[in-house]
């Protein structure tokens, strides 16, 4: 039997924690905040949809994949079209600068019985 390190669950940071960390952290009020945010959301929705990558800086990108079954012909596939799509996923990708953070010589591991919320 081997072991392995892993990441230790932990509760979740919430929209609303983050909004009263940024209100904190800036001079613009936790409601501005929540209403950039929302139109962010709405944005990179209706990017996605549009077929287009988003790219948020030093954050990362999304874009959307797909699985899909094949058809045997050409003609079929454009006949058939979006009815062979079976599931439409967004990706993320981390930027540089955040895949640079979480570089493993930086970051410091504690034992399993010193994590909060550990199994």
């Amino acid at each position: 039997m081997e072991f392995y390190p892993q990441a230790a669950p932990t509760t979740p940071v919430t929209l609303a924690q983050i909004v009263k960390r940024i209100e904190k952290r800036s001079t613009v009020s936790s409601a501005d905040v929540k209403a950039v945010l929302d139109a962010l959301q709405y944005e990179v929705i209706e990017a996605l949809e549009n077929g287009n990558t988003v790219r948020l800086g030093d954050i990362g990108s999304f874009h959307l994949t797909i699985k899909a079954e094949g058809a045997a012909t050409a003609v079929e596939a454009k006949a058939k079209g979006a009815k062979l799509i079976k599931q439409v996923n967004v990706q993320f990708t981390k930027s540089t600068a955040m895949r640079d953070s979480f570089d493993i010589r930086s970051l410091d591991f504690a034992p399993q019985e010193d994590i909060v919320n550990a199994k």
